[in-house]
């Protein structure tokens, strides 16, 4: 298990108060809808003090139940994709503007708009088919082709994708894992002709977008399980890529493990700082 000091580089710097910073963070079926762990999670969101934040799974929320929960912790604007299944959304200290809801051709959905200057796209792919992964990259790839070239653009979420960068920290005993599940469950084929697939994250670095916990962090950054929700091995899932006009901004980003998000979800947050006017 990685020990990250949060809000700190690996050097030991700290943030200034300059700083920028965008949280993304499946919380598990809308903080289970826990009165106790929504009031954990609003003051350790306090104390961090992102300038915005995406997230997946806020199942049972309504917009205006999120726009009370994000104005707990100091955000004033707040963006609900849809009121089932499994919805994203966006909270912000800034106005969120130009926001589109799409479900059409996605196993959950994605949500686009506009934050600081920054086009931000927050999504949740399909758990179950790397197929139907790789058309829905292919739409959010697409989106961001209408984005012109000088403008900022960021796309975060569980992307229930494996980077190649990774493939070293996957071994056999892992593949065989997830070959039985399959077995066991037809619905979930995940693998690609019986090998861990990373066409997904490949899709995107090839338009140019860069993983920025690997740029931070080439060691091995795992995203889920939590300690909380022991399984036979370890993933990263969860990115946060930004195009070369946001890079170029950017000072840090990390999986946050602390003994808050130990227990909040089965996935860890991934935080990037920048610093931005």
């Amino acid at each position: 298990m990685f020990v990250i000091i949060l809000l700190s580089l690996s050097t030991g710097n700290t943030y200034s108060q300059k700083s920028f910073k965008i949280l993304s963070y499946n919380v598990l079926e809308g903080l289970r809808s826990d009165t106790a762990i929504m009031d954990q999670f609003v003051s350790w969101i306090r104390e961090l003090d992102p300038d915005i934040i995406g997230f997946q799974e806020m199942n049972n929320f309504t917009q205006q139940k999120i726009e009370k929960f994000a104005a707990r912790y100091g955000h004033s604007y707040a963006v609900l994709s849809k009121t089932d299944g499994y919805p994203v959304a966006l909270t912000s200290k800034y106005p969120i503007v130009n926001v589109q809801k799409v479900t059409d051709n996605m196993h959950h959905v994605y949500l686009v708009a506009n934050i600081h200057k920054i086009n931000v796209v927050v999504i949740h792919f399909s758990p179950f088919s790397y197929q139907k992964r790789q058309l829905e990259v292919n739409e959010i790839i697409a989106k961001t082709e209408l984005f012109p070239k000088n403008e900022k653009i960021l796309i975060m979420g569980d992307f229930n994708s494996l980077s190649e960068k990774d493939a070293a920290y996957y071994g056999p005993d892992d593949l065989n894992d997830q070959k039985e599940r399959e077995m066991k469950e037809s619905h979930i084929r995940n693998l690609n002709n019986g090998k861990f697939d990373y066409s997904v994250t490949n899709a995107i670095e090839k338009e140019g977008f860069t993983d920025l916990v690997y740029k931070f962090h080439e060691d091995f950054q795992p995203s889920i399980p939590t300690r909380s929700f022991k399984s036979k091995y370890e993933k990263r899932i969860d990115f946060i890529y930004v195009n070369a006009e946001l890079e170029k901004y950017s000072r840090s980003a990390d999986i946050i493990r602390d003994k808050v998000t130990d227990v909040i979800s089965d996935h860890y947050p991934v935080i990037a700082i920048f610093e931005i006017k």
